[in-house]
């Protein structure tokens, strides 16, 4: 194919590894590490002449180091090209060596470079966001800043103190709106803080907010209107912005420094702006021992580095280099994984196996001959001892069919395993997995609530990692249905009766004293993992569950299995299902209530009877009258709510859930019964009594707050 001007067309794609995979026609593929492999694994990424490495450096990683190795060695295998870029490797010679590549380093020093200033909080009597703030005064004139913190919550609550510590111009943008629009919710209280730090200037960022409002953040950065932003590590790769200071509020994790190739990429964000003479960085630290471990003082770019280990198995004792990075606790995982991969992709033998490891980093650290090093023999461990005994363990748990070395294959258990941990690529061991398999036979059939826990035990990203008051009304329905009171049941609660039933977040955080900006992230990962449930069900002797995919699609949308008709339109989502609810409520105030459908109606049932009830101003009255509706997404709906009355809808099975939020969170108030919450029928002696003491008031939301 070629362009009108006689050029010749180069197809792109970005690359996943279905039926559509840019890997099967494309000449140039933009393909995400876990991508590359998946296609590489299935045999569909083989057919690639060179593959580039941008952010090599991730071979660190924990988090995403171990695919990365495992690209780099399907590339190896397949004789593909490999060509890879980072500023901050610390063994680059043994890494080249490994690749059978040749080292090219750069003698070039970075174009702004980086002034180390180490500040000492000793004595400060200041929490950090205060202290944070006032170094950021001190130094104003060497701003923007960038503030790297360990945990979410630090970012979250440093900025607000460095908000209220610092006086910075007023932006120009109306923040307020800016977010208002991005939601798809009402403002929940770490909404409320984010817009309050933006009309000063000041921003928090970290991975569970809105991607929308993200974008915002980062936007605001990125223009120079926002002068300091406090965040998680995650920015500090790829986010190109005009930040001249970056203060590292958190140079230890759990108690132990963090590595000093991080530490060197967190502070690299300063200075990207190619008309800064210099950038600057400033560590917070505590005591002595940190000056000598980053070698405060020392240029960036001499900097000493850890050298890169597998994330398959340890580097031999013997290796003469001193530091090594370690993922001592996952490397048993990890590389049951990849032997879990392999026997369900064609390395059907003990030697092929071996051989695919011996190819790896590990392999390359612990090949089978002694190997000179400088001065040093290095006497490796036998990398096919530990591939035999890993086999052996997944075999003992029912993973893989080790019936001859001439004949491994996967279980009908490691097939569903395999297949569930590639299509949600969450982090969690196999036996883990395991475990949810053996809930869902002894628990059949399952719960909606029952699904959720078990996601949010396992997976991280499902959890809300909120936990109640034991008085707390959700606590006491948890116990109802006996569910205990931890983390993963609250999660199961709010998600299933609250959250799946368009419950407001404004509503939920009121009754349960929770952050519910989480809400929205934490309901993706939860529908993710749901999707794929389908895989762990080949290896239990049931089907999945026939409401399965409504209740993703539920909680993904977070409303009412009904309201899903709506949410199916272009441009529907929660928040604008509630403005619409909201509506209907108002319209509906001055009508007479015994004529109306139930309160606890989805809201698209209320959208057909008013419709039906209207004298042709439903769209301009109603659905045009609602918060968020345009011009161009109020026909949508009307004809959403046509087909409804029409009966032109797909009907959906509705999840056997135990609760539901509109039976106890009234249509017309915020009203909240605690005898139906509790399911009491009958009310008692001392209820009256009590009754009577509080002048007979009944009990409501407000007595929650």
């Amino acid at each position: 194919m070629t362009k009108s001007d006689g050029a010749k067309h180069v197809p792109l794609a970005n690359a996943t590894w279905g039926d559509n995979a840019g890997y099967q026609y494309a000449d140039v593929i933009v393909a995400t590490f876990d991508s590359y492999f998946e296609a590489a694994i299935r045999g569909v990424g083989s057919g690639l002449d060179v593959l580039v490495f941008d952010d090599f450096h991730e071979l660190y990683s924990g988090f995403r180091g171990d695919t990365i190795e495992k690209c780099l060695t399907i590339a190896k295998q397949s004789g593909i090209q490999i060509f890879s870029t980072s500023a901050t490797i610390g063994n680059p010679d043994e890494i080249a060596r490994w690749l059978d590549g040749d080292l090219i380093i750069s003698p070039a020093k970075r174009e702004v470079p980086i002034k180390e200033i180490p500040v000492s909080k000793d004595a400060s009597g200041l929490s950090y966001g205060e202290f944070i703030g006032d170094l950021i005064m001190d130094q104003r004139e060497k701003g923007p800043f960038m503030v790297f913190n360990f945990l979410t919550s630090h970012a979250q609550a440093r900025a607000l103190d460095i908000k209220d510590r610092t006086s910075f111009t007023e932006p120009d943008t109306d923040y307020r709106s800016k977010v208002e629009s991005a939601v798809d919710t009402s403002l929940t209280r770490t909404q409320e803080d984010l817009i309050e730090c933006l009309e000063n200037g000041v921003a928090f960022h970290y991975s569970d907010l809105e991607n929308t409002v993200k974008n915002i953040v980062e936007d605001g950065v990125k223009s120079g209107e926002i002068k300091c932003i406090s965040c998680t590590t995650g920015l500090a790769y790829g986010f190109d912005s005009p930040i001249q200071s970056v203060i590292v509020a958190d140079l230890a994790r759990y108690g132990e420094f963090v590595g000093k190739y991080e530490y060197i990429q967190w502070i690299g964000r300063a200075g990207r702006e190619a008309d800064m003479d210099e950038a600057y960085a400033f560590p917070i630290h505590s005591g002595d021992d940190a000056a000598e471990y980053f070698e405060f003082g020392t240029p960036v770019e001499e900097k000493s580095l850890e050298s890169i280990g597998s994330h398959f198995g340890p580097v031999p004792d013997s290796y003469p280099a001193d530091d090594y990075t370690s993922n001592a606790d996952d490397v048993q995982t990890n590389l049951s994984w990849l032997l879990i991969e392999l026997a369900a992709n064609g390395w059907n033998t003990l030697d092929e196996i071996t051989e695919f490891v011996s190819l790896s980093l590990y392999g390359f650290y612990n090949r089978d001959t002694g190997v000179q090093v400088g001065d040093a023999v290095v006497s490796p461990n036998n990398v096919d001892q530990k591939v035999g005994a890993v086999l052996s363990q997944l075999s003992e748990q029912d993973f893989i069919h080790h019936e001859s070395d001439n004949h491994i294959t996967t279980t009908a258990l490691g097939d569903a395993v395999f297949e569930y941990d590639h299509a949600t690529r969450m982090d969690c061991t196999p036996l883990q997995l395991k475990g949810v398999v053996e809930s869902l036979s002894r628990s059949h059939p399952i719960s909606p609530e029952e699904l959720i826990k078990e996601f949010a035990t396992v997976f991280y990203e499902c959890d809300l990692k909120e936990s109640l008051d034991d008085d707390n009304v959700v606590a006491q329905m948890l116990r109802n249905h006996g569910f205990e009171v931890d983390e993963p049941s609250v999660t199961a609660g709010v998600v299933t009766w609250l959250w799946c039933e368009g419950i407001s977040v404004d509503r939920i955080e009121a009754l349960l004293d929770i952050d519910a900006s989480f809400l929205p992230s934490t309901a993706q990962s939860l529908a993710e993992a749901l999707r794929a449930v389908g895989h762990l069900y080949t290896a239990t002797s049931y089907e999945k569950p026939v409401w399965v995919d409504a209740f993703a699609k539920q909680v993904e949308d977070g409303v009412t299995v009904s309201d899903l008709h709506l949410t199916a339109q272009e441009g529907v989502a929660r928040g604008r299902v509630l403005a619409l609810e909201e509506q209907i409520r108002v319209a509906w105030q001055a009508l007479d209530q015994d004529t109306l459908p139930d309160n606890e109606a989805p809201t698209i049932e209320k959208l057909a009877y008013q419709m039906q009830e209207s004298s042709g101003d439903f769209q301009e009255r109603i659905v045009e009258g609602a918060d968020y509706i345009s011009t161009k997404t109020a026909p949508r709906i009307v004809d959403a709510v046509a087909d409804w009355n029409a009966g032109d809808y797909t009907l959906r099975e509705v999840p056997p859930t135990t609760e539901s939020g509109r039976e106890f969170i009234t249509f017309e108030s915020d009203d909240v019964e605690i005898d139906d919450l509790l399911g009491r029928s009958d009310t008692t002696e001392d209820d009256e009594t009590d009754d009577a003491d509080s002048g007979g008031q009944d009990t409501s939301l407000d007595d929650f707050l």
